[in-house]
């Protein structure tokens, strides 16, 4: 890389957004922005995904978006979005290595049919997600990742308006583990849990070598941290990093009470540089956790 290029990464979560905005550089990773505002607009209800109304949804995530930028001082034209799981059909499915390309597209249109019995194929951006073995090495399942096309043009068009470019399109989940392997690269050699905590549900994940081997969103009860440390156990893992707005200091110490596994809070800004000059940047970084998925998205250079 010859040139400094900023990303502007937002994670949509029901109506809370939050976004972080990095710089990447011949020197590494630096953040230039990071903030987080509530919508108008409940990206959980079924109505943003269809066409009524759609062209007033993206007015109002334009204005909204831009009244932001200004807030934050963001200067980015490189859009990144990243998805809850309630946002996206996320399925595990056996996958055969023996199938031909077009066997595999064919299986996964079947998938989706199962899944949603009465939509249409065409409707829907179709991604697989390889997942490896407990052994860390390539296996036999898949994750099938599915959002309406009509959600994908509804991000674009928003882009454009703000004349630029959508870099990147993920579930949050896998970009918190992106973040974590980014700031921690030797947990490329351990079995790491990263839980997502949001009010009523969690999302778990379990890296192995570095690479996904399960991820899943439960319901839990915020008073009984119990159903962590039991998935954590059951996946075999060395760690659990904890993400998410409403994970503290305190809840990592409970967590720690109750777990005979090593408990951590992320810090997505370790690798990256941390200026004092950055607007709200003692606020930013006692909510640090909270970006750990934007910070995971914007830190992503491919696709």
């Amino acid at each position: 890389m010859k040139n400094t290029e900023r990303y502007l990464a937002f994670i949509i979560e029901s109506r809370h957004i939050t976004a972080v905005e990095i710089a990447h550089s011949p020197k590494g990773k630096t953040l230039t922005a990071a903030g987080s505002f509530d919508s108008e607009i409940d990206f959980d209800s079924p109505e943003v995904y269809g066409e009524v109304g759609s062209a007033g949804r993206e007015k109002i995530f334009v204005k909204e978006i831009q009244s932001f930028i200004k807030r934050i001082g963001a200067g980015a034209h490189f859009f990144s979005f990243g998805l809850n799981t309630r946002m996206a059909m996320l399925q595990q499915i056996p996958v055969e290595a023996s199938l031909t390309d077009e066997e595999f597209n064919v299986h996964l249109r079947w998938e989706l049919q199962n899944y949603f019995p009465n939509a249409s194929p065409e409707q829907y951006v179709v991604q697989p997600y390889a997942l490896v073995g407990d052994n860390g090495v390539a296996g036999s399942n898949a994750m099938i990742i599915s959002v309406k096309k009509s959600f994908v043009n509804f991000l674009n068009n928003v882009c454009q308006e703000m004349h630029g470019s959508m870099h990147i399109l993920d579930i949050d989940q896998f970009c918190a583990e992106g973040a974590i392997l980014y700031n921690y690269p030797h947990l490329a050699q351990k079995r790491t849990a990263v839980i997502g905590v949001d009010e009523e549900t969690l999302d778990a994940g379990l890296l192995v070598n570095g690479k996904n081997s399960d991820i899943r969103t439960m319901r839990w009860n915020r008073r009984d941290l119990s159903s962590i440390g039991k998935y954590a156990r059951e996946k075999g893992a060395e760690v659990i990093y904890l993400h998410g707005r409403i994970v503290s200091q305190k809840m990592v110490d409970l967590l720690k009470e109750i777990s005979p596994i090593d408990v951590e809070m992320a810090d997505p800004f370790r690798k990256v540089a941390l200026p004092a000059t950055i607007k709200n940047v003692d606020e930013i970084k006692m909510r640090r956790q909270e970006y750990t998925a934007a910070v995971g998205l914007a830190v992503r250079e491919e696709e």
